[in-house]
């Protein structure tokens, strides 16, 4: 991958990748494990995994070339002498050193691994072992992928790993399924059973481990580096969808599009930046919710703000690091799935034996910490913008919590507001890194060790964290979009009503005289008041109030009944108004008014779980794709106008 390769470009080739591949053949040949064929194998994408032909031939070559080293008395870690602080121990019997290996290793207990993290970790550790440089048979990879291809996946205990020798508990439980384990137990066709019975109808035949192949399993930080590109893949998920939300955060809020103008980003010019302000530029192209053109050239409004709070202004310089980190994440963990893990080395193509340590799983760490900080990030940033959008002393006249009735009785998204603050504090806590807790172990050997699995763990956490924020913002915002764009149409038909009437020059200029939403809301009590404010002035108002108020009850009627989402498209941008579509028409979620029969909390679960299962990815994919006609200064100066599209009263005239 090229340096200069944006993040979109990047991750949505590997969504392409993963689309491909339902029901297809993988073959591993230790150099091309993506994250996005590890994600399909370990989900059941791919029910197919073989070794590429020539694999088999060096295997055989390897595992004869450590055969006969053992044989003319070399002495070789692992192979027969003690391990890690032990390796002063000297053996002659290598088949029971590799029997007592996964014995002293089986220490596990309490919750277990998701079967698709296990499934994964054998794709790992097969590929890592088809590279030849380990010392075993093709039995010992064929086996992994046969048991990858029958469904029969070992129980592994979650914790116990300090992935620095490599995750060597949770690894050893597959060796000793591999090995035969008399009451080692697997899932074998989603049901848990002995791996001895599911072995049986499988057809599939035990090992007996010879000399350092036991080790060569178990050896490797890959249930780090597996469960890291599970994560990896649903953090760029949420990553995009962040810069969706801020899109949609704009069109809540009004933003204005100069915050995202090319020269403020040539003058800072970090290329994660420079791809986020053009991201953000062509989701809302055409939008006629945000503000178009540089403030600097407009007439000047004392009563408000000259421009954009942060959480809008600078949303491009904060999330710009976070597409950074997430390439380099992707590129440090891709490198640990196609890589040789295991201690020692077992080279004879250059007839070398040599000890080392890329079992040390930091690099995973390093990927996971620094995934975790950027989650936190967007998580930082979703939580500012609905805590601004949420605010109706910060939100430019949208009601209070979001109200689509009567604020005085219905509190509308107050309890996702409270839950949104939730989540994000939990999310600031596990965002701390895993490697400054780091403690010695196995008798000083292993002093400094990864946690990579751990920090993978809590990376995992921190998706479902975002996940959970980005879920309650889509429903908000969509909220909040449909508020705005009924307060534009109520606005409008008060002074098309005044200007239809015979005193339009004595009530020109005249702005609604309450709140707009008491007026769509509770309509019949705001009549009297707005007769009075007419009266006062002299005006006997009941024709205008009479045009207004029919308008407004349309329009009421209109928003909760859910006529109104394709006159609300209309207005939103060439990206944004997809995502709001499929709210609102794919996942069949209304425009909230206090009604009993639509709990706040089925309508989450239906966002968030179109986010877990990745039905949304299809959606990003067709809004993040690049458009050749886009052009970024355009976007952020004037709005453009399809075709298809009215002005923002074609409503009212319709009316």
């Amino acid at each position: 991958m090229s340096d200069q390769t944006d993040h979109v470009t990047y991750f949505l080739d590997l969504i392409d990748e993963w689309r491909s591949l339902q029901d297809t053949t993988l073959t591993l040949d230790g150099r091309s494990l993506t994250i996005s064929k590890l994600v399909a194998v370990a989900e059941k994408h791919i029910h197919n995994v073989v070794l590429e032909p020539e694999v088999t031939n060096q295997l055989k070559k390897n595992a004869a070339y450590l055969h006969d080293k053992i044989a003319s008395g070399h002495v070789i870690y692992g192979v027969n002498t003690g391990y890690g602080g032990s390796a002063n121990v000297r053996s002659a019997d290598v088949l029971e050193l590799q029997r007592t290996l996964i014995r002293h290793l089986n220490v596990g207990f309490g919750e277990t691994v998701d079967p698709r993290i296990v499934r994964g970790v054998m794709a790992v550790r097969a590929n890592s072992l088809a590279l030849a440089y380990s010392g075993v048979r093709p039995e010992i990879v064929r086996l992994l992928c046969a048991m990858i291809n029958a469904d029969v996946v070992p129980v592994v205990p979650l914790r116990g790993s300090i992935s620095a020798s490599g995750d060597l508990a949770p690894t050893s439980y597959i060796a000793a399924c591999m090995s035969g384990r008399p009451d080692a137990r697997v899932v074998y066709g989603g049901k848990e059973t002995l791996a001895t019975e599911a072995f049986e109808e499988a057809k599939l035949l035990f090992v007996e481990f010879q000399a350092k192949e036991a080790l060569a399993v178990v050896n490797a930080s890959s249930f780090a580096s597996t469960l890291a590109a599970k994560v990896l893949f649903d953090a760029n998920i949420a990553a995009l969808l962040t810069q969706v939300v801020t899109a949609m955060s704009m069109e809540c809020l009004q933003g204005r599009m100069e915050s995202f103008h090319p020269t403020v980003h040539l003058g800072l010019p970090h290329q994660g930046n420079q791809e986020v302000a053009r991201n953000i530029c062509k989701l809302l192209q055409g939008s006629r919710l945000v503000k178009h053109g540089l403030e600097a050239s407009k007439e000047d409004d004392p009563e408000i703000l000259k421009q954009d709070r942060y959480p809008l202004r600078t949303s491009a310089q904060w999330i710009g690091p976070t597409t950074e980190i997430l390439i380099a994440s992707i590129r440090r963990v891709t490198v640990e799935l196609n890589s040789v893990n295991d201690n020692p080395i077992i080279d004879h193509r250059l007839d070398e034996i040599i000890h080392g340590g890329n079992f040390q799983g930091i690099s995973t760490t390093v990927a996971m910490d620094q995934t975790r900080q950027a989650l936190q990030l967007c998580g930082k940033l979703v939580f500012a913008q609905l805590s601004e959008i949420f605010n109706y002393m910060m939100n430019d006249g949208l009601p209070p919590n979001l109200s689509g009735c009567d604020v005085r009785s219905d509190f509308g998204f107050k309890g996702v507001d409270i839950a949104t603050a939730s989540y994000a504090s939990e999310l600031d806590h596990v965002t701390n890194p895993l490697t400054n807790h780091v403690l010695s172990a196995e008798m000083h050997n292993q002093s400094i060790n990864s946690m990579a699995l751990v920090s993978a763990r809590m990376t995992e956490k921190a998706v479902e964290l975002l996940q959970m924020m980005l879920t309650n913002a889509l429903c908000a915002q969509c909220q909040a979009i449909d508020l705005r764009w009924l307060q534009i149409q109520v606005t409008n038909a008060w002074k098309s009503s005044i200007k239809r009437s015979q005193m339009a020059d004595r009530l020109a200029g005249m702005e609604l005289p309450v709140p707009w939403y008491q007026v769509a809301f509770c309509a019949s009590e705001r009549y009297e008041i707005m007769e009075a404010v007419l009266v006062s002035r002299g005006i006997h108002g009941n024709w205008i109030l009479s045009d207004f108020f029919t308008v407004v009850d349309r329009l009421r009627v209109l928003v909760t009944t859910g006529k109104h989402v394709d006159e609300v498209v209309a207005c939103l941008g060439e990206g944004t108004r997809e995502v709001y579509s499929f709210v609102r028409e794919t996942l069949k979620i209304q425009f909230d008014h206090g009604s009993k029969e639509d709990p706040f909390d089925l309508s989450l679960e239906k966002i968030f779980g179109s986010i877990q299962s990745r039905q949304i990815v299809e959606l990003l994919c067709r809004v993040f794709r690049k458009d050749p006609n886009f052009c970024h200064i355009t976007a952020c100066i004037k709005p453009v106008r399809r075709e298809s599209s009215e002005e923002n009263s074609s409503l009212i005239e319709k009316c």
